[in-house]
């Protein structure tokens, strides 16, 4: 049974990814409470990448149905809606506190890009799309306030909601290198459609700024994330951070970079350093030190993995008094276990010779998931393993399919 169980895993992730196909989209999950019964961009962006992993055409077709959905219910300035409610066709462009969602855009035109790369389908670099792409070109262009190389965000304006991150956030910043390169597969592909000299100079324009941000977006990552001897001193004076930084401590990028922040707060959060794996914005040695640290400080246990280590504790540095309510320690965003983010995790793992560490890390992750009758709820405790959350999580389903596929075969999610 032990043997099996990771297979077993796999049907019933399919399973879950099923419930969630609707006629516009996948659903956060099928639970109708709150708005998880809803086309989220961020979401459904996640599925429909492990929708391409699998030979399910009924996958595959909602992975573009919702794609298409979101693109086409984009208002004028660029912004796509952060979900779009089943039940009743309510787009919605904000979502806590009325704040709009950044990293929604950015989901969406990898998810185009890589569902363009997957099926061929010609709606997606059609003329009405390609000027869809272009708001978002522009959009993500003024997400760069200060034309510095990278975005500034909000509270709220990812997947992290309330949790106390803003300005300069990792998780965000490898998301807007990965869409700049997305956004010039677009922009190449169809440009490929027409003859040389129907390619406006604009679409060339683009793929230029496109081809030249990019590196620079990187190299402010690399600059100013990763903490070292040489660039603390840098880091300190542009951001006027006045705690003491101490590098030899930091194997791992930081999970985001505030102006006249006076404290420093050391935890490793996985999803951006993840990311910056994933994405190849870490070299092979910042790879390998990220996972070691992981697996050396035991982010990873006793479930792969919490998405905050050490989380944020009542009375300690960065603590909010909303987090009595929504971010309790090894709970949601401040430290609990996201089978969504596992995946990624487990990805990054066998992308980088870490394989048998997969293996055990998918392994253990089913064991927890059949002992809670495969409900791929959309977190656990990050110390109990307890289910939290909704059920039926669709992109909880599709960190298992992304882990699982990445046994499989050789692949990288982001490959386009």
């Amino acid at each position: 049974m032990q043997g099996n169980i990771i297979d077993e895993g796999y049907e019933k992730a399919l399973e879950v990814l099923r419930k969630n196909v609707t006629s516009l989209g996948f659903s956060a999950s099928p639970e109708r409470k709150e708005n998880y019964y809803s086309v989220w961009a961020r979401d459904h962006s996640i599925c429909s990448i492990a929708a391409c992993l699998t030979d399910d055409e009924e996958l595959i077709k909602t992975a573009k149905q919702g794609v298409l959905l979101l693109l086409r219910k984009q208002i004028d300035h660029g912004q796509v809606p952060s979900y779009i409610e089943i039940e009743n066709r309510k787009r919605v462009y904000g979502g806590l506190g009325s704040i709009t969602s950044i990293d929604s855009n950015m989901w969406i035109v990898i998810a185009s890009a890589i569902l363009r790369k997957r099926t061929r389908d010609r709606r997606l670099i059609s003329a009405n799309n390609m000027v869809r792409y272009a708001r978002l070109y522009r959009l993500l262009k003024a997400f760069d306030s200060n034309d510095c190389g990278l975005i500034e965000v909000h509270r709220a304006g990812d997947w992290a909601d309330v949790f106390n991150r803003t300005y300069h956030v990792l998780y965000d910043e490898c998301l807007y290198y990965e869409a700049l390169k997305a956004l010039t597969f677009l922009f190449r592909e169809a440009s490929a459609q027409k003859n040389p000299e129907e390619i406006s100079k604009r679409i060339k324009k683009r793929i230029r700024w496109l081809s030249k941000r990019r590196p620079k977006v990187k190299r402010r990552i690399n600059e100013f994330f990763w903490f070292t001897e040489d660039n603390i001193p840098r880091i300190m004076e542009e951001y006027m951070i006045y705690d003491e930084i101490e590098p030899a401590e930091y194997n791992y990028y930081q999970s985001h970079l505030m102006p006249f922040k006076m404290y420093w707060q050391k935890s490793f959060e996985a999803f951006g350093n993840i990311l910056a794996i994933l994405t190849n914005i870490a070299d092979k040695a910042k790879k390998r030190k990220i996972i070691r640290y992981v697996l050396e400080n035991e982010v990873n246990r006793p479930f792969p993995i919490r998405c905050l280590d050490p989380p944020v504790f009542e009375g300690g540095l960065g603590w909010q008094s909303i987090y009595k309510y929504k971010e309790q320690p090894y709970t949601y965003h401040n430290g609990g276990v996201w089978p969504m983010i596992a995946g990624f995790w487990i990805h990054a793992l066998a992308r980088n010779r870490f394989k048998r560490t997969a293996k055990r890390e998918l392994r253990s992750l089913a064991a927890q998931l059949k002992k809670q009758d495969w409900m791929f709820n959309e977190y656990m405790h990050g110390k109990t393993g307890d289910p939290m959350g909704k059920r039926e999580q669709a992109w909880s389903a599709a960190g298992y399919i992304i882990a699982y596929q990445s046994l499989k075969k050789h692949f990288s999610i982001f490959d386009f």
